[in-house]
C-alpha cells in the first residue's frame, strides 16, 4: 500500500503531478479544484520541484477536448465522435484551451520522458497491482526518474507500494 498524505503533511521534494490533479487544478467546475489550487499554490510557495511526463500532457489534452465536443454533442444532440468527424471548428477551438494549459504545465513543472526501462517498469506495474495502462506508466516513469511521491486523485495509486500518494480524497 501506497504511504497516504494530505494536503497538509510534510512535504517531499520532489513530487510527480498526476492527472486526475492537473485537470482539477486546472478546470474550474471541479469539485476538488479549490483544494488542488490551494495545495498547488504551497508546493510553489516551498519550492517543491513539480514534475509531469507525456502521459500527463495526453490526458489532459483529452479531458479539454473530449469536455469541448461533448458541450456542442449535448448541444445538438449528437455523439462526440460524431462532432470530432462533422464539426472541426470545436475541435480548433478546444485546442485554445490545450495548448494554453500545457503553457501553464510548461512553466510551473519538469518533464520526465519515458525510458526504455520504464515502459518494463510499467507492464509489471500493471501486472502487480491492476493498474491501467496510463496510471502503470505515470508511476513507471517517475520511479524510473526517482520520484516516489505522487499527487493524485487517483484511487488506483494507493494499491502501489513504496510510494507517497498526496490527495485530498
Amino acid at each position: 500500500m501506497a504511504e497516504r498524505r494530505n494536503f497538509h503533511d510534510a512535504l517531499e521534494p520532489i513530487v510527480y503531478l498526476n492527472s486526475s490533479f492537473v485537470i482539477a487544478l486546472r478546470a474550474r467546475h471541479d469539485p476538488f479544484h479549490h483544494e488542488c489550487r490551494v495545495f498547488f499554490d504551497r508546493l510553489q510557495s516551498e519550492g517543491i520541484v513539480c514534475v509531469v511526463s507525456d502521459f500527463v500532457y495526453n490526458e489532459v489534452a483529452f479531458y479539454i477536448l473530449r469536455r469541448f465536443l461533448m458541450r456542442e454533442a449535448i448541444r445538438t444532440g449528437q455523439s462526440w465522435e460524431e462532432i470530432l468527424r462533422t464539426v472541426p471548428q470545436v475541435f480548433q477551438n478546444a485546442m485554445d484551451e490545450v495548448e494554453n494549459v500545457k503553457s501553464r504545465i510548461d512553466r510551473s513543472t519538469i518533464y520526465l520522458p519515458t525510458s526504455e526501462s520504464a515502459k518494463d517498469l510499467a507492464f509489471t506495474l500493471m501486472r502487480r497491482y491492476n493498474l491501467l495502462p496510463t496510471d502503470a506508466y505515470h508511476v513507471a516513469v517517475a520511479l524510473d526518474a526517482g520520484v516516489n511521491a505522487f499527487v493524485s486523485l487517483d484511487e488506483d495509486l494507493f494499491n502501489v507500494d513504496g510510494i507517497i500518494v498526496y490527495t485530498c480524497l
